[in-house]
């Protein structure tokens, strides 16, 4: 990748935000699968899925065993990663997985959201954070090295390991603050999207 190519940090934030969604913005999560290519869903879930799929999906994944965060754009969400096997008493390891928009693509929103995942996962005490990509997923695979992952290729799909780290009190204070920020940005655009056709209807 030349320089030039490489995203923004200050691009991506005025663009969107990176924060975590929440279970009342389940259909925000919905809308975005539902808009991905279906060679996107193919590298996503790791073959072909259909709409009813991913509404089932999506249905179950705000649940007790995992945590969803999102590049948030203009209203839309356009990445989501997703952190599951939180069920455990003892949490020992992690599933990361990851999507965004074709439209959306080489401008970070990837790395910044794999940072998200990996802060909250060493506050967890997540010893191994495991992900899974197909042999072509080439920019799955770039960014899996980019956070040391160890790869471990096989003929069907090739599976990344990360040591996320201990907690310290800047990831713990890093994510409570970003927890606190994004829950207000949630209730705000749940109160804007209730009470907008109260007042189209008003008017």
């Amino acid at each position: 990748m030349n320089r030039s190519d490489e995203p923004s940090a200050g691009r991506l934030a005025r663009q969107g935000e990176v924060r975590r969604l929440w279970p009342a913005e389940r259909d925000l999560f919905t809308a975005h699968l539902l808009r991905l290519d279906p060679a996107t869903r193919r590298e996503r879930f790791g073959t072909p899925v259909n709409d009813a799929f991913l509404r089932d999906y999506a249905a179950t994944t705000f649940g007790i065993d995992g945590l969803v965060y999102a590049y948030v754009e203009a209203g839309e969400v356009r990445g989501a990663a997703e952190l599951r096997g939180l069920e455990e008493i003892v949490v020992q390891t992690g599933e990361a997985a990851f999507s965004v928009e074709r439209d959306w693509r080489r401008r970070g929103i990837g790395e910044a959201l794999f940072r998200r995942l990996i802060t909250a996962a060493r506050n967890r005490g997540i010893g191994t954070l495991y992900m899974t990509c197909l042999p072509e997923n080439a920019a799955m695979r770039r960014l899996a090295r980019k956070f040391e992952a160890e790869m471990v290729g096989g003929f069907n799909d090739v599976e990344g390991r990360i040591a996320p780290g201990a907690p310290t009190p800047f990831t713990l204070l890093d994510e409570a603050l970003d927890n606190a920020q994004s829950f207000a940005t949630a209730a705000l655009s749940l109160q804007r999207r209730f009470w907008r056709p109260a007042l189209l209807r008003w008017r």
